[in-house]
């Protein structure tokens, strides 16, 4: 069984600009892909933070829609991010497949 068949949510490749925000920094990045259950990301320039890191994820779709949406670092790779959306945002989570849909797709 492949890796992808593993997965609880299906992904729909994306390619979004976004910022990664924690206290008062933020991490420019870009999305890679989205699901129901979170998002990859590419890793940002001065990462170091660790998995478990709790963030506001803001996904730029263009300069009018900007949603924010939190996330936990579930896995950091050589030059992604894994991000698992918190619980308790369905209204949220829902916003942002549904935005994704409007961008050019890769």
């Amino acid at each position: 069984m492949s890796y992808a068949e593993k997965r609880r949510h299906p992904r729909l490749s994306v390619f979004s600009a976004a910022m990664l925000v924690l206290d008062d920094q933020g991490y420019l990045s870009e999305v890679k892909d989205l699901s129901q259950g979170g998002a990859r990301v590419a890793l940002p320039r001065n990462w170091n933070l660790p998995v478990a890191t709790e963030c506001l994820l803001l996904l730029i779709f263009d300069q009018e829609t900007v949603l924010g949406i939190r996330v936990r670092v579930v896995r950091v790779g050589v030059d992604d991010l894994g991000l698992e959306f918190s619980p308790g945002q369905d209204e949220r989570i829902a916003a942002v497949l549904y935005e994704s849909r409007f961008i050019e797709h890769e």
